[in-house]
């Protein structure tokens, strides 16, 4: 029904606008109650051990869907193992210039440039701690954390730290975003000069943050970009394995065009969907190689069925996000991937 009916209707309308339209509706209290029976499915069998957390089953929302983290209930109850919200920064910013969200239906792909828009880490913690509330035992929250465009590279490190600090107490884990597009110069703090302090400062706050607190340390995982290198990768495979972080999430989106039609009018932005599969499959193969069970990782990039899941499964990933295969296959395709993975 919603590839038939519903997803031509919405797709008539800009991207950016159903987007809004989808998460002010998701983010209604009742709306989580009203959808639960038809969503609900879950097997033992699919949990799995990540780091200090555990996950009722391995299927997450990756990050940008949810910037604000208003509708965790609903991610709750359309059944997902966990949602990473964010991308959240220290203070408000509107994010770029609209138009700046483009769907190519024919590709199965996205791209984006929305440029980190969310409503700041005061407002944020506001909203987690009353999402929190309306949650059912053992749903997962991530929180993915940025810089503000304005913050200078160089000083980056104090952002990730803050929003890390402030929103510590709520989060179940933290993914550090060096590797969205769409702020200029952010994918330089994916070069080892940078990358190890803001790792290391962020682990020593950690350290300090659980002498406090009655729980254990949080998780970090790193998100990464497509477009590195091996010499790139095996230098945040080290730094990641020096800092002691739990996994790296391969992968953001793709600025690459490689192997795309040529008379479609391509966006620039953030590639995500069906193209950026490869080349997360074989980030995800680099990482196990090199990494081993060093390094969970987080498979994100062209999933929209079991077959895509199982895939990035047998290359070694512990857990999946969801971006753009939800936005074409509707709510309904995360209950079809437990089945089938309960069943394979």
């Amino acid at each position: 029904m919603y590839k038939q009916v519903i997803r031509p209707i919405l797709f008539k309308f800009s991207p950016e606008t159903i987007h809004n339209f989808t998460i002010r509706m998701l983010s209604m209290q009742y709306f989580a109650n009203v959808v639960r029976p038809f969503f609900q499915y879950e097997n033992n069998d699919l949990s799995v051990k990540v780091g200090n957390l555990a996950f009722r089953n391995p299927i997450g929302l990756a990050a940008g869907m949810d910037k604000d983290c208003t509708a965790l209930a609903s991610w709750d109850a359309i059944g997902f193992g966990f949602a990473e919200t964010g991308t959240v920064t220290p203070i408000p910013q509107d994010g770029n210039p609209k138009p700046r969200m483009f769907r190519y239906p024919e590709l199965g792909a996205v791209i984006n440039r929305m440029g980190f828009n969310n409503c700041g880490a005061d407002s944020f913690l506001k909203n987690i701690i009353e999402g929190r509330d309306n949650l059912s035992q053992g749903f997962i929250v991530g929180v993915n954390i940025g810089k503000n465009k304005m913050t200078p590279i160089e000083e980056a490190w104090q952002d990730y730290k803050f929003c890390f600090e402030k929103l510590y107490e709520h989060a179940d884990y933290f993914a550090i975003n060096v590797s969205s597009p769409n702020t200029e110069g952010l994918r330089q703090l994916q070069q080892k000069k940078y990358l190890s302090g803001i790792l290391k400062s962020l682990q020593d706050l950690n350290n300090e943050l659980v002498k406090i607190h009655i729980f254990k340390a949080r998780d970090i995982f790193l998100k990464i970009a497509p477009d590195l290198t091996e010499p790139e990768l095996d230098d945040i495979i080290e730094a990641s394995i020096d800092n002691h972080i739990t996994g790296i999430i391969a992968a953001n989106t793709t600025v690459s065009r490689d192997g795309l039609p040529e008379n479609i009018h391509f966006e620039e932005g953030g590639l995500s969907g069906k193209p950026l599969r490869a080349q997360s499959n074989k980030i995800i193969g680099y990482i196990k190689k090199k990494a081993g069970e060093k390094l969970a990782v987080i498979a994100s990039g062209g999933i929209f069925n079991a077959d895509d899941v199982k895939e990035k499964l047998d290359l070694g990933a512990q857990l999946v996000q969801l971006y753009t295969g939800f936005v074409y296959e509707g709510p309904f395709v995360v209950k079809k991937i437990k089945k089938r993975l309960s069943t394979s």
